[in-house]
């Protein structure tokens, strides 16, 4: 059996800090997830924030660089040179004046360049950003000559270098014959103007194509970000539309949004840090964290509180009756004074309760040494038990020697009746087939007296016979049934039955005789109640004492669920039934 230490420290475990930290545990994890989840819609709103933005600004351009053709300007001016209304220069002249007043002074666009049909350069260029012709010719021409020799009507936009180009071949309306083709080069900050500089460090846009990509600074250049962005545009296709990816390590979390559109298809890499991305995550550990610290601190006082106020003063109040146990009476609680009101008052009737038993057991053994010294003398003025055996002994065998077999016998059962009264008077238990056979020697007695009037039946479990019993539990119960029922009648029975049903063990006495009236049995119950005022005092009658001395015995050993019970059963039938626990071995 666990001390009351390690039960309380179990107590305060289960009872407090379990629930306190699955509390703790529940918050966190529902927090956790709620700020995850959070988190991870807030990026997907504003990767497609990002994206719509962006698409917008793109739209508008491509609608500007489909204006000339649906205005027609440029495509008269080209049929009017063609016809040699006007010359070579005039017509480039328009051109180059039309660009300008659109493309030009407009800060969305950092260059255009306009190449005349069946010629290899620019024929008309232009730069707000100081980009020169030559610098253009090495850097983006050869990408825009590929999509001029598609022969696309289709406007592209494309990613070159690292900066957005719309290139798109010019047709007339009417006959639907190339004239030349146009290029306008996005400025990257117009377009993403809308997203904050920090989200824009830490992005990457491609279109149509994980070759076709430009950042804003240098921050995929690393190792472990490389791989990250690798990760993530080996899943890029342009079939998909709306989808966002996600791969991440211990220290980025990397989101690819992919969304298809008309004349393009866009992807927007962004790279956080987790730290960034999970900040109020962690702000919430923080919180956890001081709490749980702040939780120790009460909990430790809790538990020295109840090891001050409750277990030091049950420790000592124990040591106090293991001493008592021990056999030191008088012993009083060590340690002075206790911690509280309760446990001083324990203390102090304690120490009042073991004066009392020390000097109750002082002044009984001195009357208990007292009285035994009156019994010795007692004894030596009368018949000694030994003498009185000799002495039956000596009649049984002059019986004998006259051949009297029935005086012989009732001298052996009256020596064995006397003998077990002697000696069993100190004895807490004996086997059940001892009992029987002081009994059986009672019931020959009584077959001598009552002859034919007394019918006798046993009926005995043959495994109870090595049970352990109170001794003087049977004989009275027998001779009970045959003063009160056998004697009042002309004739009766007794049947002894002892059975068990697995559970308890029940020893019954039936016997016939007079019907048990009501006050009979009120009386009855009194008796094995302990009232003595239901016990008959007339001198020289059987005054039913043993049966309550039985059932006081039985429940003093075993408890009180178990002990003598007496009822009436049908016609003149007296049942006397003894229940006792079964004990298989």
């Amino acid at each position: 059996m666990r001390c009351l230490n390690s039960k309380m420290i179990v107590f305060i475990v289960f009872c407090w800090a379990v629930p306190i930290i699955m509390f703790f545990v529940f918050t966190t994890v529902s927090y956790q997830r709620g700020i995850i989840n959070k988190s991870e819609e807030v990026m997907r709103d504003q990767l497609y924030n990002v994206a719509s933005f962006a698409s917008i600004r793109i739209e508008n351009a491509i609608a500007l660089c489909q204006r000339p053709s649906y205005e027609r300007t440029w495509e008269s001016s080209w049929n009017n040179y063609r016809k040699g209304i006007i010359d070579g220069n005039t017509y480039l002249q328009e051109i180059h004046n039309s660009l300008k007043g659109k493309f030009y002074l407009d800060e969305r666009f950092d260059l255009y360049a306009f190449y005349e049909k069946g010629k290899n350069a620019p024929s008309c260029y232009s730069s707000r950003i100081g980009v020169s012709y030559q610098s253009y010719m090495e850097d983006i021409h050869d990408s825009v000559e590929e999509v001029m020799k598609t022969g696309t009507e289709y406007t592209r936009v494309k990613i070159i270098r690292g900066r957005i180009f719309i290139i798109r071949n010019l047709y007339t309306t009417a006959e639907y014959l190339p004239f030349g083709t146009l290029v306008v080069e996005l400025n990257k900050s117009q377009v993403f103007q809308d997203i904050s500089p920090r989200f824009r460090q830490n992005m990457m846009v491609c279109i149509d194509g994980p070759e076709y990509l430009f950042t804003f600074s240098n921050i995929y250049e690393g190792e472990v970000e490389t791989r990250l962005k690798e990760a993530l545009l080996k899943q890029y296709h342009t079939s998909c539309d709306g989808s966002v990816i996600k791969e991440k390590n211990s220290i980025y979390h990397a989101y690819l949004y992919q969304k298809k559109f008309e004349n393009y298809h866009l992807g927007i890499l962004f790279l956080a840090e987790k730290s960034s991305l999970y900040a109020s995550l962690y702000d919430l550990y923080e919180i956890v964290c001081l709490m749980v610290l702040l939780f120790l601190p009460v909990m430790l006082s809790c538990v020295y509180f109840i090891r001050r106020q409750i277990q030091e003063p049950i420790k000592r109040l124990v040591w106090a009756a293991e001493e008592m146990e021990q056999g030191n009476i008088g012993v009083a609680v060590s340690g002075g004074e206790m911690p509280n009101m309760e446990f001083e008052y324990l203390r102090k009737s304690f120490d009042t309760m073991s004066l009392q038993v020390k000097t109750l057991f002082d002044s009984f053994y001195t009357e208990k040494l007292a009285r035994k010294d009156a019994q010795i003398a007692a004894l030596q003025a009368q018949i000694n038990p030994h003498f009185l055996n000799n002495t039956l002994e000596m009649m049984n065998w002059q019986a004998r020697m006259n051949q009297d077999v029935v005086v012989s016998k009732m001298i052996e059962s009256l020596g064995t009746v006397l003998d077990y009264r002697m000696n069993r008077a100190n004895v807490r238990e004996i086997p059940l087939w001892e009992e029987l056979r002081c009994t059986d020697a009672y019931f020959y007695i009584m077959s001598m007296r009552f002859g034919q009037r007394l019918q006798i039946e046993k009926e005995v479990d043959e495994e109870l016979y090595q049970m352990m019993v109170p001794p003087l539990i049977l004989q009275p119960l027998v001779e009970n049934a045959i003063v009160h029922g056998v004697e009042t009648v002309k004739s009766g029975e007794i049947k002894v039955r002892i059975f068990h049903d697995g559970v308890c063990v029940y020893v019954e006495v039936q016997n016939t005789g007079k019907i048990l009236t009501k006050e009979d049995m009120e009386r009855i119950e009194g008796i094995l109640n302990g009232d003595t005022d239901k016990i008959q005092k007339t001198p020289g009658r059987h005054t039913s004492i043993g049966i309550h001395n039985v059932n006081r015995r039985i429940q003093l050993v075993y408890g009180g669920e178990y002990g003598l019970e007496m009822r009436q059963k049908e016609g003149n039938l007296t049942v006397s039934t003894i229940t006792l626990p079964y004990r298989k071995n």
